[in-house]
């Protein structure tokens, strides 16, 4: 877990999101074109690259994925242990984000089958805890999702789910750290997905 989200953002902040990022990348020099490169909705994929809120307030265009000890993606990291591990200690100390998200997707297995469950709360956008970096030799940031065990019944679907942050405590989040995800968000809805 988190193994996929997808990401629902009116076309107004969109716009906005995209302009900022967009700026942003100018300004630091970078040579990502955005223009096909930032997924700004739907299915967002591990190793995709997304709008990321930072700890100024602002987007900036970040890749899902720390590359492992393996050359791999490691796209999540346990709350519970993430300031303990070397891979993500100092980005957690230091450079926390926000990821913007519709909801996000699990599967259950039924026999022979997997069954895709999307989790949500309706009418409201979901914020990811997460942290970033900057890979050697990269000129685009990384950043994972934070995970902590699954409450509010979706421990029926699968034992882990991403920590999400109230509105309420997102500043606090951001500018203070880890304690903002003691009253992390827990009650999902989930269905099925289409």
């Amino acid at each position: 877990m988190c193994g996929r989200y997808y990401i629902e953002i009116d076309e107004e902040e969109l716009r906005d999101i995209v302009i900022e990022v967009e700026k942003k990348t100018r300004e630091s020099g970078e040579q990502l074109t955005l223009g096909g490169a930032m997924k700004t909705g739907g299915e967002i994929f591990p190793t995709d690259v997304v709008p990321v809120r930072t700890e100024d307030g602002g987007y900036a265009a970040m890749k899902w994925g720390f590359v492992g000890y393996n050359g791999k993606p490691v796209i999540n990291a346990r709350s519970e242990t993430a300031l303990e591990k070397p891979m993500f200690q100092n980005a957690m100390r230091e450079r926390r984000c926000l990821i913007p998200a519709g909801g996000y997707y699990e599967w259950r297995k039924a026999g022979a089958k997997k069954v895709k469950y999307q989790f949500f709360i309706p009418g409201q956008r979901l914020h990811f805890a997460g942290c970033w970096r900057q890979e050697k030799g990269s000129q685009i940031y990384t950043f994972v999702i934070l995970t902590r065990q699954a409450a509010g019944g979706a421990e029926a679907i699968h034992d882990r789910m991403p920590v999400i942050i109230p509105e309420s405590r997102m500043d606090a989040w951001l500018r203070e750290g880890p304690e903002a995800m003691k009253e992390a968000v827990t009650e999902l809805s989930y269905k099925p997905a289409v």
